[in-house]
């Protein structure tokens, strides 16, 4: 949550210590490095160039090397990336229209099946599962663990009969996908809701179950060596994440600083109203962060050897595994096959994590009312995912206690004004920041400080932007129309410089006087891990 230790050591990266055995100084704290390096850019550069200091790892090369690399990712990741799932969305709507929306009899069939679905596998959840409430994990756990290796399996006896073909590689993407990417979606957040249940795991005992009728956790040597790990390891490798990552660098890095200037993957030093060319800066560091090269090296850094070796293990398994598929099927289907979805979920998850983190109020940079997003009446809003605020607040409250807690903790997200929409979904969050349409995206804010021309107060009735601006043209329907109008443009207009400011907000430029400032936040503020839970 708050910015990254001023007074953290810093490694050598020299690999015989060259720079101390020439003479150089070499820094012991980031607050030293900070003033070494921007005297360094300040001899070598104007007043128009960035100035500032990159957070670790990143301050080692310049900017224009990043966004260099950047685009390259760009137009080799992250567009081919994209574009299956662009496919699937496609497609997806089609199913939707065809057999549900506009087909009263299949959607009548496709319902009865649904509520059979949910009595079954709920069935099975009382037998398995520490909480029942989680039943609604299994059908997508059944097809990852069922379908998705019966579908990798078909299409490389096709490759390995008849060679790449065009039909294979979109029909194994779309049903691997899902319609709509629902396959993908439920198993990405499946491998994340499984890395923060690393406490108990998700899964009791089902001899004491049978025995005592009491829900009790599986061993925990059980868990570690196998079930903390059956969707990330056993469906993962299929859809491109490597196991141990959220356990490790997601849990003790992400959720130890926040997207604050320690966190790896922070875009809180780059201007996010610059569009697509701040993504771009940025996007190097999502693929370092899930290839697990940066987690690697912060743990390497900190000395936190359990971390680290976790992560290695992950990786190894990913690699081992990816190196056996090239091996065994040959170059072209590795790369059809099983690195493409590492891309996919690059592309992607890169973009969503860009998103969910993109406001900071200069006021108070680590406030995370403000820094994290919650959406309301979300498009897509799987097991709650969409109350990012109180996941990061409350790591571990219940998926179904996520509305509970923001209704209960209410009055901080009106202190704060805090960072909330509604009626939409982060799809449309990527449209609106690189298309930079914020009036669109005023629209969709939720302004739970504002109050009705009535007394009524939004924070009640949680209203975006455009459906306060409907509601009091009918409440002030008897006044002058024209002054009406102003009224609402400059409270719109008031709305989206308040958003831009956040999005605009960054730690570059002179600033050391806020990393000095926050240093005593960090201290006491910054989450350190139990041993035992590495």
């Amino acid at each position: 949550m708050p910015p990254c230790n001023p007074t953290s050591p810093v490694v050598d990266v020299t690999a015989d210590g060259s720079a101390a055995a020439a003479g150089r100084k070499v820094p012991k704290t980031l607050t030293e490095e900070m003033k070494m390096q921007n005297g360094a850019k300040s001899a070598s550069m104007d007043s128009s160039s960035v100035s500032g200091i990159r957070p670790f790892p990143w301050n080692y090369l310049s900017d224009t090397t990043w966004t260099m690399m950047g685009s390259v990712f760009l137009l080799t990741i992250f567009f081919p990336g994209i574009s299956m799932i662009t496919l699937s969305t496609a497609s997806g709507y089609g199913l939707y229209y065809a057999l549900y929306k506009y087909n009263p009899p299949c959607r009548y069939v496709l319902e009865k099946i649904r509520s059979l679905q949910r009595f079954v596998f709920y069935q099975i959840g009382r037998c398995i599962l520490l909480d029942t409430r989680d039943s609604s994990y299994l059908p997508w756990m059944a097809y990852g663990l069922v379908c998705v290796p019966l579908l990798f399996y078909w299409a490389l006896n096709r490759h390995l009969t008849h060679g790449f073909e065009v039909t294979t590689f979109l029909l194994y993407h779309l049903m691997r996908l899902g319609p709509r990417y629902r396959f993908f979606a439920h198993h990405e957040c499946l491998i994340h809701i499984e890395g923060h249940a690393s406490k108990d795991g998700l899964y009791c005992n089902p001899w004491t179950l049978l025995t005592t009728g009491k829900r009790v956790p599986l061993s925990k040597s059980f868990r570690r060596t196998f079930t903390d790990h059956i969707n990330s390891a056993l469906v993962g490798p299929f859809y491109g994440s490597i196991p141990n990552s959220y356990g490790a660098a997601h849990n003790k890095i992400h959720h130890r600083w926040h997207n604050d200037t320690g966190d790896v993957h922070s875009n809180m030093d780059v201007d996010r109203t610059a569009g697509i060319s701040s993504f771009v800066l940025w996007l190097p560091r999502f693929i370092a962060y899930w290839t697990g090269l940066s987690p690697v090296l912060l743990f390497w850094k900190r000395k936190e050897h359990g971390l680290l070796k976790m992560m290695l293990n992950g990786m190894l398994y990913y690699y081992g595994l990816s190196a056996l598929v090239w091996y065994k099927c040959g170059a072209l289907f590795f790369w059809a096959y099983w690195f493409y979805p590492h891309v996919e979920a690059i592309a992607f998850l890169g973009g969503i994590a860009y998103m969910w983190h993109s406001f900071s109020e200069e006021s108070d940079p680590s406030n995370q009312y403000v820094n994290s997003m919650t959406i309301l009446r979300g498009h897509d809003n799987i097991w709650n995912e969409d109350y990012h605020v109180v996941h990061h607040h409350e790591t571990f409250v219940h998926w179904t206690e996520m509305p509970d807690s923001f209704h209960r903790n209410k009055a901080h997200y009106v202190k704060c004004r805090a960072t909330v929409f509604a009626d939409c979904e982060q799809g449309l969050f990527f449209a609106w920041m690189f298309g930079k349409k914020w009036d669109e995206m005023t629209d969709f804010f939720v302004d739970m400080q504002y109050t009705f021309s009535n007394g009524d107060k939004n924070s009640d009735r949680l209203l975006n932007v455009r459906e306060v601006a409907a509601a009091e043209r009918k409440l002030r329907s008897k006044e002058d129309s024209a002054k009406v109008e102003a009224d609402l443009a400059a409270y719109h207009t008031e709305v989206k410089e308040m958003l831009l400011k956040r999005l605009r907000y960054h730690y570059m430029g002179t600033r050391q006087e806020e990393w000095s400032e926050y240093e005593k936040r960090l201290n006491a503020g910054l989450r350190e891990f139990d041993e035992k839970e590495s």
